[in-house]
């Protein structure tokens, strides 16, 4: 059979259709919001809203442009949209919130801008460039950090709505992850490392790499029960640059908000020993330093595995106090070296606590551990690593990739809303305001209310002729100092001062 020229492929088909149907799509949304625009404008207080005649609009959606035409008001000398008032037309600039959430969830799923702008543009029927997607980017990191400094603040001022969410343990992990520095801050590296080069004496390197830390937190209540993955049961992250003091903060803010405190009868903490990370614990908090880490620090120490293994069989036995008795002996046999014994030096003091697994610490307690609720299992700590990749490291640091520091914040704060939402970002509830709680305030306006309104009871004005009578009792053994007292006000109206 010869091949017709005339047949369509199916695939540019459904191409071919999916732009009518999208440019359709967009038509008939204009058509309704110039309508509405329409029916607004008649019904409105003309007295209050003068007409000033159109202004055309345009709003990129997934189903491509939509452009129209809404009629524009004065009230108070300011212009007024009725239009977008109305029907609260939800956008970041120009971009809707939908396509802006698919731009988000498109961010974090490839590797790049550029790779995530041919993605969008293959899925929808909307062209955004690279540029653009990393503007947007901004946007929502700025709306997410915004967020968190007025928790911090609400927090401090304590009118966050306390949680009452009931469990027996909450598990906490933290680490960092260094990325490369471009643009103004790598200039600013750049200075800052030659002006430490020159305090030193030292030769200035011009390939000298420069980065940064960027932190990422995570609390879970557990691991998920019957499940080979075992995942994490809802876990929270706090992620950016940001400093301890207000990491701090924003936790215990999100802890309070989120449960209910005097139920917690454990908390853990799980990392590499960093001080930022031990910092973080409250005085209740069982620390331990992450297995990955040891083991990390062990073969960096000691290169020859045979002499490792006698060491990491001791981690496995518990054995912890002979952990630094067999690193010296190490010395010794190893001959004694000066590079060798620094290097055990180092591994001696970097394992001189937080060996023990917040098990072990338990025990020695004499603590039992809490009954884990149905479906959740307590389990070894230990998932930050995996957290790191996941999370963060396979969108900012794949390649050769280098940020602005809060450009690399923004994106690591949407990455870590994206993980704990389970892929569901939504920039309504983005924006949306923080529940407060006012009830002291409203108790104590209540309280000043009654005391005026006492005052008003109280407060009789009398002339200098009339007697002074008392509802309440009599007053007794009146001396003439208190005679002409009592000239002056009724006993119920005198204040100390």
């Amino acid at each position: 059979m010869e091949e017709n020229e005339n047949v369509v492929k199916f695939n540019e088909l459904e191409k071919r259709v999916y732009k009518i149907v999208c440019e359709l799509g967009c038509e008939i949304i204009k058509q309704i919001l110039e309508i509405q625009d329409k029916k607004i404008m008649i019904s409105r207080n003309k007295k209050e809203y003068r007409h000033k005649g159109y202004r055309n609009n345009t709003i990129k959606t997934v189903m491509g442009e939509i452009e129209y035409k809404r009629a524009i008001y004065v009230k108070d000398n300011k212009s007024v949209f009725l239009l977008d008032e109305t029907i609260s037309i939800d956008t970041i600039g120009k971009i809707s919130s939908n396509l802006a959430e698919i731009m988000m969830k498109t961010v974090v799923n490839t590797t790049s801008y550029r790779k995530g702008a041919i993605e969008i543009q293959n899925t929808t029927n909307e062209t955004i460039s690279h540029q653009a997607l990393n503007e947007l980017v901004w946007k929502v990191g700025k709306m997410i950090e915004e967020t968190e400094n007025q928790e911090v603040k609400l927090y401090k001022q304590e009118k966050l709505v306390k949680g009452t969410r009931q469990i027996n343990a909450l598990f906490e992990e933290a680490d960092g992850i260094w990325f490369n520095l471009q643009g103004k801050d790598r200039k600013e590296s750049v200075e800052k490392y030659r002006k430490q080069c020159e305090k030193k004496n030292k030769e200035f390197n011009p390939h000298h790499k420069h980065k940064t830390e960027l932190k990422l937190h995570v609390m879970y209540e557990g691991w998920e029960k019957d499940n080979q993955r075992h995942p994490l049961i809802n876990k929270s992250y706090i992620a950016g640059m940001i400093s301890i003091e207000k990491l701090k903060k924003l936790r215990n803010a999100r802890v309070f908000q989120k449960y209910d405190e005097s139920s917690i009868k454990l908390r853990a903490s799980n990392g590499d020993g960093a001080r930022w990370i031990n910092n973080l614990a409250t005085k209740d908090t069982i620390r331990q330093k992450d297995s990955f880490h040891i083991q990390q620090e062990i073969i960096r120490d000691i290169k020859e595995e045979q002499y490792r293994e006698p060491l990491i069989e001791l981690l496995k036995q518990k054995r912890y106090k002979e952990v630094p008795i067999y690193i010296d002996n190490l010395k010794k046999e190893l001959g004694g070296e000066e590079k060798v014994v620094k290097k055990l030096d180092t591994l001696k003091s970097y394992l001189k606590e937080g060996l023990p697994r917040y098990q072990d610490i338990l025990a020695d307690q004499k603590r039992e551990m809490p009954e884990a609720p149905e479906g959740v299992e307590y389990r070894d700590m230990g998932t930050m690593e995996s957290q790191i990749f996941t999370v963060l490291k396979v969108r900012l640091c794949s390649g050769r990739k280098a940020f602005l520091k809060l450009g690399a914040s923004y994106l690591a704060k949407i990455c870590a809303e994206y993980y704990e939402t389970n892929g569901k970002i939504e920039i309504e509830k983005i924006e949306n305001d923080i529940p407060i709680d006012n009830s002291v305030e409203e108790w104590i306006k209540e309280i000043e209310e009654n005391v005026r309104k006492n005052k008003k009871i109280h407060r009789v004005n009398l002339k200098e002729t009339e007697k002074y009578t008392y509802n309440k009792g009599t007053v007794i053994g009146i001396t003439a100092k208190l005679q002409e007292l009592l000239k002056l006000a009724e006993p119920t109206a005198l204040m100390y001062r």
